[in-house]
């Protein structure tokens, strides 16, 4: 027989990593509640209401609705550097515009967990192996209505934690579901304000090993509102604010996790931002902060956040294009 404590281990470490722990330590596929996007990041873990390139795959379906061209984004983290090297986030979104249909999107989130060590009951290591979880996705999204957009995404999770030939019954620890996302963003464009709102990863829990002990996924209600108070050809004022809500068996607090933030660009060169995220039970009360730069057609996204407590703050990296 063998174990594989350090797969568990690597689980464990990323509960403080991101997200609520209490929501990370009772949901599974947990990459389904990694958020791409450095922008977000910097602006307090928010983007319901105002993210609009291939990141709003995960932050708002509904965001497709109002894309115009077509825009790529692309995201990468080390998710515990202080802890495990190898585990980290990578993330890739698509998304286009049809015209007289909608927008159309397409993404791919991978997690790796890096590698672990196999030992038998005696403590012998018998070989290494690595643990990863990949969530591609389909989005689309339309406005039914002027200045109201609807969206849903559909994506399949596929969470590999160790082989059969490493696990105590022989077993391989994989699992697979399917999940579902919806969206709703309205635009108010007189007041230069968006409500937005989001219930995500909606469909059958995941087992790995034992079909009697699966796990919910991270089921969440999120909700937020973003307002430019200026808005000009050289200065731009973003304000935003998210609040989350987990769908999850023993909950009890109205608000699970809340975040605010604020842009400031400077004449689509320059973006600097900072906001604060709250999450009681992770243990995650601190501030954000990154910037930006754009080039024509290309962004580049920087964003450093905070952890448990348990944990170092973390640097974001991101990328997009649009054309």
């Amino acid at each position: 027989m063998s174990r594989i404590l350090p797969a568990c281990l690597a689980l464990a470490l990323l509960a403080g990593a991101f997200g609520s722990a209490q929501a990370q330590s009772e949901a599974g596929a947990q990459s389904l509640l990694i958020a791409p996007g450095a922008r977000s990041d910097g602006m307090g873990h928010t983007g319901v209401a105002f993210v609009g390139d291939g990141n709003s795959i995960w932050w708002n379906t509904a965001a497709l609705a109002f894309v115009r061209g077509h825009d790529v984004a692309l995201t990468y983290t080390k998710l515990v550097p202080d802890l495990a090297d190898d585990v980290n986030f990578s993330y890739i979104g698509y998304t286009q515009r049809v015209e007289g249909l909608g927008g159309l999107g397409a993404s791919f989130g991978y997690l790796s967990y890096g590698k672990s060590t196999a030992t038998d009951e005696f403590g012998n290591d018998i070989r290494e192996f690595t643990s990863n979880e990949m969530a591609p996705a389909i989005a689309y999204g339309t406005d039914l209505i002027p200045n109201m957009g609807f969206g849903v995404a559909l994506k399949l999770v596929r969470v590999d934690l160790a082989p059969e030939d490493v696990t105590l019954d022989g077993r391989a620890g994989r699992g697979t579901t399917f999940a579902a996302d919806f969206g709703w963003l309205y635009k108010i464009p007189k007041w230069k304000a968006s409500l937005g709102t989001t219930l995500s990863n909606i469909g059958p829990d995941i087992a790995y090993i034992d079909e009697d002990q699966s796990d919910p996924l991270g089921r969440n209600v999120r909700v937020g509102f973003a307002y430019a108070p200026i808005e000009t050809d050289i200065h731009r004022i973003t304000i935003s604010a998210d609040a989350v809500r987990f769908l999850l068996p023993g909950r009890t607090l109205a608000i699970d996790q809340w975040g605010a933030g604020a842009e400031y660009m400077f004449q689509h060169l320059l973006a600097l931002r900072a906001g604060y995220y709250s999450d009681p039970v992770g243990t995650i009360e601190d501030f954000t902060y990154g910037f930006g730069l754009e080039y024509h057609s290309f962004k580049l996204d920087f964003a450093n956040i905070p952890q448990s407590e348990f944990l170092d703050r973390v640097n974001r990296f991101s990328a997009g294009y649009h054309f």
